[in-house]
This record gives C-alpha cells, structure tokens and sequence, in this order.
C-alpha cells in the first residue's frame, strides 16, 4: 500500500479550515444578520445541549460505518448524511462546521486506537485526512442549505426539507470524492472508477440516511419519548445496507475472481505470476501481494509485515506461495482465497509446463542442427542452410567450400584418451570460427571433419576466386596448427585441407561436398596441407556415390555378396599317379597337399552383373564402409573354415586385410569374438597383408598387428616385393609367410632380375623359416623352376582356380583320398 502523500493531506487540512470560515460567513449572510446573531452566550445552556447532542449524533454516524469495495482498495461508508441533516436543524449554521470536525475528531480517534490495538495500521496522516476530508463535505453541505433555506431554529416547511435533501447530497458528493481520491492515490486505481463505484455503492444508503435524519428531527419536533423507538429501526436498516452492500460486494468480488482467473490463464510462468498478484491485490484488497515460485524467482511486493500465506498445489505437488500483507477481514473470503489459490497454482503449473515444454522443444530444434560438443552446425545443417545460401546469391557468384580433416587425430584419443580429444576438438572448433567472416557457414561434419562454406568471396573470375579461397585455407591451417596446450601437454594437430570453388546456381552443397572431399584426400595423401578441386583428377562421380549406397543395401541383405576360394599347394613331388592324365586333361597339376584357401570376395550386382574386388574395393577402401565389409567377410570366411574342421577337412583359410581396417583398434577383439563363435583354432586363421602396410611406421598398425599376433593368428607379406622394400620387413614384424606377387612369377623365365628377386626372397625367407607361396603360377615350367628354388607352395590356375565352398569342400576329400591312398601304397612297398 502507498502512502498518502503528505502535501495532498495538507492541502485537503487547509481546505477543511477554510470552507469551515467560509461556510460560517455564508451561513451568516444567508440567514439575514451579521454573526454576531449565531453569538452562543454562556448562559445559554440549551444550544449547550443541542451542541453536545449534534456532536453525539456525528459520532455515532461516523462509529457505524459499512466496509465497501471502491476501485482497486476499499472504502468506510457511514451515516454523516443522517446526522448533517440533525445538525442543520438543532444548531446554527455558524457551529455546524465545528461540529462535524469534533464529532469526526472524536469517532475517528476511537476508530484509529481501535485498529491499533486489533493489529491494524493506520497513520495520523491518515487520521487527519480523514477528519479534514469530512468537515470539508460538512462545511459546503450547511452551505448549501442555508443558501436554499435556512433552517435553524424554524418550522420544517416543505422548502427547508428540499434544503435539507441538497445539503445531504452536496455532503455525499464532496465526501465520496475526496474519499476516492484517497483510495485511489493509496490502493490504485483511477480515480473514475472509484467514484462511480462508491456513487453507486452509496446511493441506496444516503436516500435511507436523509429519510432517517428527517425522522429523527419530527421526532425531537412531536415528542422526545418517540426517538426511543429509533434504536431498532435504525439498527434493522443498518443490517439492510450492510447485507445490500455485501451482495454488491460478493457480486462484484465473483465477478472480478472471474476475471482475475482468467487472466491467469497465461502461457508464460512471469506473466501468469504478475497476474496473479494483480488479481490477488483486487480481490482480496491485499497492500502488498507476492508470488514465489518452488524452482526459484518472486514476482510482486516485496511483503516484510507479517503476512497471509497460501502453498499454490496442483497434485500434491508444491509450485509455490502467495504471499498477502494488509488484508482486511481475510476470514470471511478464505474459501474464495483457497478457489483463487487452486486457479493460480494450476495457472501456474501449466505455465510452467509450457515454458519447460517450449525449452525443451527449442533444445531439441537446437541440437537437430548443431554439433553437440562444439556447437557449430552438423552436416543436416550444412546441407540444407547451405543451399538456402546458395540459392540467395545471384547465379553466377563464386562461393567456396573448404573441407579439412585432422591428420592423425586417433593418436590424440590414444595417446591422451577421448576427454582430451574432445578438448582438443572444441579448440579447434573455436580456431575455425575465429579464422571465418561473419557470413560463413561453419559446420563439423563428424569426427574431426569440419566444413567451411564462404559466400562473400570478391568476383572477378574463377582463378581469383580459386585463389582468394586458398589463401583462406592456408591462413585457417596455420591457424588450427599452432600450439595448443590440452591437460598440461603442448601439442600441435595439422589440417588437410580441400577446396573448392563454383559458381552459384551451377552446384548444391552435397555436390560442393563431393567435391571438396576428393581434393581433400589429395591434400592427404600428396602430403599438402591444401589441395584444391581438380575436375582432372575427379575419378569419383555420382556413379561412386550410387555404388557405395548399393554395397550398403548389399551388406545388408547379405544375399548379393558371396566368398570365392582358391587354394595353395604345396610343391612338394607328386603324391603318385592316382590323379594320372585325366587330371592334366583338365589342367591340374599333380602335386601335393592344400595347405591353405585364400577367401576372395565377390558381388553378384542384380544390375551390374558379377563384380570383381578391383571394380568396387577401391571405392570402399575410402569409405567407412571398409569396417562392416572387413566384418562380413571375417565372419563368413571363419565360418566356412569351421565347417571344414568339422567335416576333418581341417585347412587355414586367408583373408586379405586393408591398412584402413589395420587403423581401427577394435580389430584384434573382432577376431577374437568372431573365432571364439566358430571355436576356430586361431592358426587357421591367415591375414594377408600387403607390404606398404607392413611397412608402415604407424604405431596403431604396429599394436593392432602385435596383438593380432598374441591371439595366435598367422601373418602373410602379400604382394612380397612389389614395393622394392628392404627385407628387413620380415624381421622386424611378426610374419609367418611370404607371398611373392604374381609379376615376378610370371617373368621368371624372360627376366633374370625377376628370377634374382624371387630366388632371394625364397632364400631369405626359408633362412628365417618362414614359408614362401608364389602366386599367379599357371605353367608346368613356373612350378618346377619355383619347386627348385625351394618355394614352400604355390597358388594359380595350374592348380585350382577360385571356386565355390561346395566345389572346394569335394576337393579337399578328394585330396584327402588321394593321400591316404598314396600312404597306404607306401605302407605296403
């Protein structure tokens, strides 16, 4: 509640002591005499009386007051028509004014130590506004009515009864003004409002006070004895006007709830709170109102007296409090305090299930089209906020996509762990966005892949163009090199970056990918920390991306892909004439047992027919498709290997193994599940690997070989010699064969360097004691010329071609057939 300003009491004082003089002068001009004629002398004992009894009737008027709404606060509606009435007939007009300020003086100290005592605050300031507001009304009331009649001291003509009516209403209207202005400038409110409300509240009352107080005046007039019969009247049309105004007020109050409820009905938590404090302070007629929220926050009055408080509960659980400070007769409204309480929580409770409903749906629209860990946008973000750039900018304008990934980044994660990767990540992240202008595009595409889209690149030609977005790339991989410091270890991470550079309108931002990926790799594998988009050197086309979502489907169905198998045998003499010439008939060589079956994959395409490795592996290989492809064919070659055991026809089968599939750390314990499955021995199990990955100095490679090799699983050199390596590959790895590539068998005969690299590389091996297959072996003339060099066994079309598990199971049993027959003959010579 406000206080009331000290210059309008002041104000309101001085116009009471004014219009009291007035009224005295006017009152005296009116009645037709100088004052002197109102003169009380001391001797004059019954205008004494009549003084006493008037003062007796105004405090009486003022003590049986009526509490009515007014506005946005409340108003004391008392019985003052009534008792100017009796006044202006029993006094001069000259006294009226000073009866009124006594009598008001009197009711309302009473009525100011009575609220103190209850517990009630109310000022002097308040007291003397009061007292002052009412003489002022009482001093223009006995105006009034002698202007029209005077009336003291004279007969009750019909005349002096219209007087008497003004006076009362000149009286009303002066009051409920100045009363309004009083609840209006303390409670709020307009001032309007109040005074319509407190004429309207009022009217009824001050009709029955004029009546009552010129009933009052015929009684003293007939016979004193008569105002004995006064008491129970007045009593019962006091009962009357307070049971009307509390069915004004209960109206009113309902109607308001209404209202006020409504407007809780709001979406958000702070406008539903300021409702309801709003609405708590007109309901209720509260001085101050606060509403604190469980999770946290208050909105209203700040309430330091003691105060009613009400928990806002919905379910059973706790939303908050209403706080109320000021409240007058509060027990009479609780069941509305306890309705108004249960609309509030409920308000406040769907409010807040909106605003957290709103929250979360802006997180999950957030996090659709952001990168969690470093909050740049992902590649959904990319694509489609991307093109929507691109189709703003005028065909024709050069826009660039600079596309870099982290070289060698795993080692970060194995070195530090994935908290430091993580770290190192976001820094990087923060250097891109530092690096970009305020119109890029920034996105991590995964991993450590991130993307750059510049659109405000200067035209002038594509070369300038090209030019410009290079230099960019540049001056961003220098940026994201530099030091950084990740839990107390200084570490550098380089880029490489691919670039490329269109003209809006001729590409999309997939395309723009594609694009910048292939010049990207170039950069990594040319060892250039930037490459740009060279339509040259594009060997990849849409024709790749349709062929990478058909191996996908592929994988998938598991029914277009299937294992080929070829076998090794070994060049040992013949095992006897049991093949005889039928065989060579066929184009088999006699020769001795299988020693090993190479799986290889093939791809029965539904629209591009049978497929080879070499017309798709490649694709694959720079793809993440290379993980679960290196894991089918894993699982169905030791499958296939099983079965065999199973049937006796144990043999070990070999897999070929590319150096992407050698970089993943998990490889080692895919193996180990898949043979635990199969209970597979692990030394049936070869891996092939080429010699460049042999010779890799990566330490991933080196750990995943090592402990490939602790499970017992045999190692292969494939391709031995094609890279012109050092033999010392196969001391310091973990190999148990060497496989001599197909060229060098192959010109054996017409080239003594490929005889001198094969005769070497048999010689080394065998000093190492390690078995040496020679593939691509087709001619008579190739098996006996590597059978004396002391080749370990061979692999080709003189042999077996690749075959079908079917064919290659009959095959075992037949070799298997043929040996023991061969040791039986020997037993028996």
């Amino acid at each position: 509640m406000r206080p009331l300003p000290a210059r309008f009491t002041a104000a309101v004082a001085i116009a009471a002591a004014l219009c009291a003089a007035a009224a005295t002068v006017v009152a005296g001009g009116f009645a037709g005499g100088p004052l002197d004629q109102f003169a009380v002398g001391p001797a004059d004992r019954s205008l004494l009386w009549a003084g006493l009894a008037g003062l007796g009737v105004v405090v009486l008027a003022q003590l049986a007051r009526l509490r009515v709404r007014a506005g946005e606060g409340h108003a004391r509606l008392a019985w003052g028509e009534a008792a100017i009435v009796v006044l202006c007939v029993n006094l001069p007009p000259a006294l009226v004014p000073f009866a009124v300020l006594a009598g008001v003086g009197v009711a309302h100290t009473v009525l100011h130590l009575v609220d103190a005592r209850g517990g009630r605050r109310r000022t002097l300031r308040d007291l003397l506004f009061s007292v002052s507001a009412l003489t002022v009304a009482g001093s223009c009331s006995v105006a009034a009515v002698t202007a029209i009649q005077p009336v003291y001291d004279r007969p009750l003509t019909p005349r002096a009864i219209g007087a008497l009516c003004a006076g009362a209403v000149v009286y009303y209207l002066i009051a409920i003004l100045l009363v309004s202005l009083h609840v209006s400038a303390v409670r709020g409110g307009t001032l309007r409002a109040t005074f319509a409300a407190m004429l309207s509240s009022k009217l009824l009352m001050v009709i029955g006070n004029v009546v009552a107080g010129l009933v009052i005046v015929w009684a003293c007039a007939t016979n004193a004895l008569l105002l004995l019969l006064l008491p129970p009247v007045l009593w019962l049309l006091h009962q009357f006007y307070a049971n009307r105004l509390r069915e004004d007020d209960d109206r009113r109050t309902w109607h308001d709830f209404a209202e006020a409820t409504s407007d809780l009905n709001r979406l958000d938590g702070r406008d539903a709170a300021e409702s309801g404090v709003a609405g708590a302070k007109r309901l209720f007629g509260a001085s101050a109102a606060r509403v604190v929220l469980a999770g946290g926050g208050a909105y209203g009055d700040a309430v330091d007296e003691p105060a009613v408080t009400r928990a806002l509960v919905v379910g059973g659980a706790t939303v908050g409090e209403l706080r109320l400070a000021g409240v007058p007769q509060l027990r009479s409204r609780d069941h509305m305090l306890a309705a108004y309480g249960d609309a509030l929580a409920a308000a406040l409770h769907d409010a807040i299930t909106q605003d957290a409903l709103r929250s979360m749906s802006e997180r999950t629209t957030y996090d659709a089209v952001h990168d969690p860990l470093t909050g740049l946008y992902n590649r959904v973000a990319l694509l489609t906020r991307g093109n929507a750039q691109l189709a703003r900018r005028s065909p024709g304008d050069p826009v660039a996509l600079v596309l870099l990934d982290i070289n060698d980044f795993k080692e970060v994660n194995n070195a530090l762990g994935h908290t430091a990767g993580d770290e190192v990540l976001k820094v990087i992240a923060r250097r891109v966005a530092d690096a970009g202008s305020a119109g890029d595009l920034l996105a991590r595409l995964g991993g450590d892949e991130f993307a750059v889209l510049v659109t405000d690149l200067a035209a002038g030609g594509a070369d300038l163009a090209l030019a410009a977005a290079v230099e960019r790339a540049r001056k961003l991989g220098a940026q994201i090199a530099a030091p950084m410091r990740i839990d107390g270890v200084a570490l550098s991470k380089e880029p490489s970056i691919g670039v490329v550079v269109a003209a809006a309108g001729d590409v999309d931002l997939t395309e723009l990918l594609r694009r910048a990926d292939i010049a990207m790799y170039q950069a990594k594998h040319g060892g250039q920390p930037v490459a740009w988009y060279d339509p040259a050197r594009d060997d990849a086309s849409t024709d790749r991306l349709a062929l990478l979502a058909e191996l996908r489907e592929a994988l998938a169905a598991g029914e277009q892909l299937s294992l080929e198998l070829q076998p090794a045998v070994a060049l040992g003499p013949p095992l006897g004439p049991a093949l005889g010439p039928a065989k060579h008939a066929r184009g088999k060589e006699p020769g001795g047992e299988i020693t090993s079956v190479e799986a290889l994959l093939r791809w029965q395409h539904p629209r591009r027919g049978r497929l080879a490795p070499g017309q798709f592996l490649p694709v694959v290989e720079a793809s993440e498709l290379i993980g679960p492809l290196t894991h089918w064919v894993l699982d169905r070659a030791l499958g296939l290997a099983a079965g065999w055991r199973r049937a006796g026809l144990a043999v070990p089968v070999a897999v070929n193994i590319s150096a992407r599939s050698l970089a993943e750390r998990q490889l080692p314990e895919t193996i180990d599940e898949l043979l635990s499955r199969y209970r597979l021995p692990a030394e049936l199990l070869i891996l092939e690997i080429t010699e460049t990955v042999m010779l890799s100095s990566s330490p991933v490679i080196d750990d995943v070989l090592a402990r490939i090799r602790r499970l017992g699983v045999q190692l292969a050199v494939d391709d031995f010699g094609t890279g012109y390596s050092s033999f010392t590959v196969l001391t310091r790895l973990p190999v148990q064969e060497v496989k001599i590539d197909r060229e060098f068998v192959a010109q054996m005969s017409d080239l003594p360097k490929a005889e001198a690299i094969v005769r070497a590389t048999v010689d080394r091996a065998r000093g190492l004691g390690l078995r040496v297959v020679a593939e691509g072996v087709e001619h008579p003339e190739q098996r006996s010329a590597l059978a004396e060099l002391g080749c370990t066994a061979a692999q080709g079309f003189l042999f077996h071609p690749p075959m079908s598990p079917d064919r290659l199971v009959a095959v075992l049993r037949e070799r298997r057939q043929v040996q023991r027959r061969h040791l039986r003959a020997e037993g028996t010579g």
